[in-house]
């Protein structure tokens, strides 16, 4: 084969290859296009349970997925921004910041959404709502504070038990705090606090309402918090509250002693019992003058205003002196914030803040609880 018939066969293999490898390129092309695409749509399909959206990690939810869900409204409160709804695949809370509606309980809604981060778990957020009807709340699933202080129920409908003390937040609300043992959680009603809900204090309740988180400033868990539609939702175990107007004997939270006997509790209302261990004097304080508290108080040693009065006068020249008289507010405020006090308050006004002492074992709200 001549040299000039080779350049004509290598011109002819390089046209061929010129015509061929754009077409299957192009081919190859939309078919990955087409692969993308599909995925595309599947990635961006509408969801339509709770489930599938509980299913997404925070981190997925950020790519806002559409989401269409048709549930039941098991909290509303959109002062707070605070909208949590159960259908038969899972529960969720609905960001309503900016929203005015309140959605009763037991209300069927439709909402339009989308997905978002939330600070535990996958929320919705630019929510349009409908209202479709009324129904009934779904069944509360029964927890313990344990259990809701793991999240394991978080945003569900949910019922729990344990001892109601009084709550220290700030806020307009109801507040409580709700012990079994020394786990607690917070307990939360959108309704300004009032004589019914005083009453409640101490006693051994059944609380119903959806399971959330209480979070501080910095975003970091401190644990459990109640939301209840209302005070009715707060039932009392065997119909009435004991003990309603049994006192409390309360200490700062970092003294390590936990009960104290009658006999002991006494000697510290006598000043026989000056000291916590070492040389650590005791600051007592006790309601203020002329109160029932007080009176209640003094009962222990046998002793009215006047008896109580001469005794400490009489123990004058010695280093001990006589328990201050504070209110009763002020009286918590001063034992949440000095190690060594104690202090006898009404029950209705022990938080958080400070810790409640058994006495002969017993605390208030429990049967043979001496102090009432």
């Amino acid at each position: 084969m001549s040299y000039v018939g080779n350049k004509s066969l290598a011109r002819k293999l390089r046209a061929r290859i010129r015509t061929k490898t754009p077409y299957i390129s192009v081919s190859l092309f939309l078919l990955l296009v087409s692969l993308v695409a599909a995925q595309a749509q599947e990635d961006r399909k509408v969801l339509r349970t709770i489930r599938e959206v509980n299913q997404l990690t925070n981190i997925e939810a950020r790519n806002a997925y559409s989401v269409q869900i048709e549930g039941t409204v098991t909290y509303s409160d959109p002062e707070w921004g605070l909208l949590f709804v159960e259908d038969s695949s899972g529960a969720i809370y609905v960001n309503v910041h900016g929203m005015k509606t309140s959605y009763p309980a037991g209300s069927r809604v439709k909402i339009d959404a989308v997905t978002g981060p939330g600070d535990v778990d996958t929320v919705l957020v630019n929510p349009h709502i409908d209202v479709v009807g009324k129904g009934e709340l779904p069944a509360a699933e029964r927890r313990s504070l344990n259990e809701l202080n793991s999240q394991k129920a978080d945003s569900r409908f949910v019922q729990t038990r344990g001892v109601l003390r009084a709550g220290d937040q700030p806020w307009k609300r109801v507040c409580f705090r709700v012990f079994d043992g020394d786990v607690s959680a917070l307990v939360v009603v959108p309704q300004l606090s009032n004589q019914e809900a005083r009453r409640l204090v101490g006693a051994t309740v059944r609380v119903r309402g959806v399971s959330g988180v209480h979070l501080d400033q910095k975003g970091k868990v401190l644990g459990a918090l109640i939301f209840v539609n209302r005070l009715e939702d707060i039932e009392v175990e065997g119909g009435a509250a004991r003990n309603e107007n049994a006192l409390a004997v309360i200490v700062n939270k970092s003294n390590p002693v936990n009960d104290l006997s009658l006999a002991d509790f006494r000697r510290i209302l006598l000043g026989e019992r000056t000291t916590w261990r070492g040389t650590r004097r005791i600051l007592l304080m006790l309601p203020t003058v002329g109160s029932p508290e007080r009176q209640t108080a003094l009962r222990l040693i046998s002793m009215d205003e006047s008896n109580y009065k001469q005794y400490w006068q009489d123990k004058a020249s010695s280093e001990n002196a006589a328990p201050t008289a504070s209110a009763n507010g002020f009286a918590v405020n001063v034992v949440a914030d000095t190690e060594d006090a104690i202090a006898v308050v009404p029950l209705a006004d022990v938080k958080g803040s400070v810790k409640l002492l058994r006495i002969d074992g017993a605390l208030p709200g429990d049967s043979g609880y001496p102090i009432h």
